[in-house]
């Protein structure tokens, strides 16, 4: 990380616009494996930018098919620049390593903007502008867009609405606001194209369908708590890639009676990704952060490495340490309540 003191370090709205209103040339990245949040964030971040004659390279180390729909998006870049921009900003990264080894070798030999809204955040940037209030990282960047004095035109409310839209679920999770809602309606307003963006969101192949019906297959319910897994060889077999689960966990949190949801993927060999989601008052983002993960109270994940040998063997017992983990949660919760 860079070395810097805690004067160096500026925080809030307005050290972030400062920044970025006094740099000339701009890097914007976001988390890989990513979504719709941060990709849209950054690419009308970016295009923002480029409106007050900011150079920008806008860029993510993984594609995202769903997002080929979206304005501008053939903007963003799977490799880094051959320059050292005057800022290096991250956008829905709750630590600097969520770039990706190569993104982070680069990002810490300049200044970095660091713009986020997990619980779970590090003020690892320079200038940092944090709220895990927001319901998508989309209400900041529509914030910082607005106070830098930039029109939002079509293409820049059409990847916001998108942003919004992917992190609450079109709107249904409980981490909608009024802010959240006004933010929707002044976009609409601008000129969101809402058909773009449900393409976007409903992209889906045939391969996502029947590796749905693997994850499907597998799924059992105990104490309130729905769990299933996907080896890389089903991945294999059908010739999916990782993009095609990013909703199945969303897709089954709703079935009734399911109060937390664990999904252990093997991405590739040996390397398991855990998704959790829950109820309001279960939190899975402590759950996450032990294990040197993050995100948001009801929605979080981590990582973990194992041999590919023993990868299903190790998912069961991931699984059954996390239930238990959850069941505390939900016996605590339910005694206050009682």
């Amino acid at each position: 990380m860079q070395d810097e003191g805690p004067k160096r370090v500026k925080n809030g709205k307005e050290a972030v616009v400062r920044a970025l209103l006094e740099a000339e040339n701009i890097v914007i990245a976001s988390h890989e494996s990513p979504e719709l949040d941060a990709i849209g964030s950054s690419v009308a971040l970016g295009i923002a930018l480029e409106k007050l004659n900011k150079k920008v390279w806008i860029y993510n180390k993984d594609r995202l098919e769903s997002c080929k729909f979206l304005p501008g998006y053939d903007k963003v870049k799977n490799y880094l620049p051959n320059f050292i921009p005057d800022i290096f900003c991250t956008v829905d990264c709750a630590t600097l390593d969520r770039v990706g080894k190569e993104a982070y070798d680069f990002a810490i030999r300049t200044t970095i903007v660091n713009i986020d809204h997990h619980c779970s955040s590090d003020e690892f940037g320079t200038f940092n502008y944090i709220d895990p209030d927001a319901s998508a990282c989309g209400i900041l960047i529509y914030e910082l867009i607005n106070e830098m004095g930039v029109e939002i035109n079509e293409d820049i409310a059409t990847n916001l609405y998108a942003a919004l839209a992917k992190d609450t679920m079109c709107f249904l999770l409980p981490t909608v606001d009024k802010r959240t809602m006004k933010i929707a309606y002044d976009i609409v307003e601008k000129g969101a194209n809402l058909g773009i963006v449900m393409r976007a969101i409903r992209y889906a192949t045939l391969k996502k369908y029947k590796l749905f019906s693997t994850f499907i297959s597998r799924i059992q319910i105990e104490d309130s708590i729905l769990h299933s897994y996907l080896l890389f060889e089903d991945y294999e077999k059908i010739g999916a890639t990782d993009e095609d689960t990013e909703d199945f966990i969303d897709m089954v949190r709703t079935i009734d009676g399911v109060r937390a949801v664990i999904f252990v993927r093997e991405k590739t060999p040996g390397n398991l990704k855990v998704s959790l989601r829950s109820e309001k008052e279960i939190d899975v983002s402590e759950i996450s952060r032990k294990r040197g993960g993050g995100g948001h109270k009801n929605a979080a994940g981590f990582s973990i490495t194992c041999s590919s040998q023993t990868a299903k063997e190790n998912i069961l017992k991931i699984i059954e340490v996390i239930k238990d983990e959850i069941i505390k949660q939900i016996k605590s919760s339910d005694a206050q309540n009682f």
